[in-house]
Order: C-alpha cells, then structure tokens, then sequence
C-alpha cells in the first residue's frame, strides 16, 4: 500500500510542478493590450466633449444655418450618393498627388541630405545657403512656382514635393554626419572602402534619422496637398472639394471634408510610422 502511494506521488510530482510554475493569466501583452485600450479611450474623450459641444450649439438655434452645419447635416451630407462620389474622387486624385510629389521630394531630399552628410566639402558650400532656404516657409515660394510653371499639376507636385525636400534632407544631413566614430574606425580596420562602408556601416546607422525623416516628409506633403488644392482654382481633389463647398455656403460639405483630410492624414501617418518601425527592428535584428 505505501509502495503504490509512493508511485503515485512521483508520478503526480511533476504535474504538480508544472502548475505552481505557470504564469499568471495576467500576461505582458494583456497589460499592454488594456493600456493601449485606455489611451483610446483618453483620445477619444475630447473629440465626443467637441462633437457634444457642436451638437448643443447646433440645436441652439441662434447660429446661421448657412455658415454653421450641425453633426446631423454632416451625417446627411455623407449619406447623399452625389456627395460621396464627389469626395471619393477628390480622395483619390489627392492622394496620387500627395505620394507623386511626396516620394519625389523625399528622393531627393535624401539624394541632398546625403551629399552633406557624407562630404565635407559639400557640407561647407552648400550648407549654409541650405540651412538658411529652409527657413522661409514653403508657401512663400508658391507665387514664384506658379509664376514659372503656370497653374496646373506641375505647380502641385513641386509645390508637394518642396515640402518633403527639407524634413528629409535635414535628417539625412544629420543621420549621415553624426555616425560614431567607432564604426568608422571598424570599417577602416575591416578594409571595406569608402562605398562599402557607406552601404554596410553608414546607412544602417543612419537609418533612425531617415525614418523620422521621411515621416515627416509625409506629414507635410499631406498638409502641402491640401493648401496647393485649396488656393488654387483650377486643380481638383479634396481641397478644391471644400472651396467649393465654401463658396456655395454647403457647411456639410466642408466639415466633411475637413474630416476626411484628418482621418486619412491620420492612417498616412501611421501607415508610415508603422513601416518606419518594421525598418528599425530589422536593423536591430540584422545588426
């Protein structure tokens, strides 16, 4: 009898020792599943205090109907099948245009970073008239643009492309010329040569500084899309869509499209944000 209860508790001990080892059912990714949940709910409390604002406004009465729509239009508006298939193509065209001049002006940025970056010489000519350009706003450069290039696409996608030129070139300039000093001496002692080390220890070193750069790149080749469209007449996309929206006083129109510019600035930034990260752990994992 003590011999079969023996047997039975070494054949229970490690079952036993199994469940005492377990971890918690509260698990890292539970936690940061509910912090995550949180915070939405933290971003989502002043959007609803605004739209609950709006809506007692609204229904106030003491507003020009003309000039001040209510959530309730608004609604309507993206209901009318003849408003959204203007939005729609207002949508599309802006977006081609924005990554047209926004990958544009991100090469090149990177092309001109880089160039200071990597060259002293270039750093010492160029940089100051560089750095000094890139104080004046780029909407001041749009009367000039449109005066050697007229009032059609060209105009836009320079105009677009200007604006993701500067963010991409200072943090490449910067990426490319603050790289330790210890990994240049690596390359040197490995022989790699001035190309090699450039592609094998320079850039993936640079790569943090490009990534912010061409998130903000993109951030303001958004915001440039939307100006050029609105302060141009003769272009289409979404801004044009909200000028004449003003123009006909159709305050639905408007809001709705102010909302549509946030909503897909907001998933053009995190697309980007999202690709920048994949970037940086695959440089930690090939490091």
């Amino acid at each position: 009898m003590d011999k079969t209860t023996t047997v039975g508790k070494n054949r229970l001990w490690p079952a036993t020792s199994a469940l005492a080892a377990r971890p918690p059912i509260t698990t890292e990714g539970t936690l940061a599943r509910r912090r995550g949940l949180r915070r939405w709910q933290l971003g989502l409390a002043l959007p609803l205090g605004l739209l609950l604002v709006w809506s007692l406004v609204a229904a106030g009465g003491r507003v020009d109907a003309r000039l001040f729509t209510s959530p309730w239009g608004v609604v309507q508006a993206a209901r009318d099948p003849v408003v959204r298939e203007l939005l729609l193509d207002g949508v599309l065209l802006s977006l081609w245009r924005n990554v047209q001049g926004a990958l544009l002006g991100l090469a090149a940025g990177l092309a001109f970073g880089g160039l200071l970056g990597l060259s002293p010489i270039a750093r010492r000519v160029l940089g100051p008239s560089f750095h000094a350009f890139r104080q004046v706003a780029t909407f001041a450069w749009l009367p000039l643009i449109t005066a050697w290039l007229g009032l059609g696409e060209a105009t836009c996608l320079l105009f677009i492309a200007l604006s993701a030129f500067k963010p991409m070139a200072v943090n490449a300039e910067r990426g490319f010329s603050t790289v330790p000093v210890e990994y240049l001496e690596v390359a040197r002692v490995l022989n790699l040569g001035r190309w090699g080390s450039i592609r094998r220890v320079v850039l993936p070193a640079a790569v943090p500084a490009l990534v912010a750069g061409a998130e903000l790149g993109f951030i303001y080749a958004w915001l440039a899309t939307i100006g050029v469209e609105t302060l141009i007449a003769f272009t289409s996309g979404i801004g044009s869509v909200i000028r004449e929206g003003q123009e006909q006083f159709a305050m639905d129109i408007v809001v709705l499209g102010i909302v549509s510019i946030a909503a897909i600035g907001f998933l053009l930034n995190r697309s980007v944000h999202m690709v920048g990260k994949r970037l940086l752990r695959y440089r930690e994992l090939s490091a």
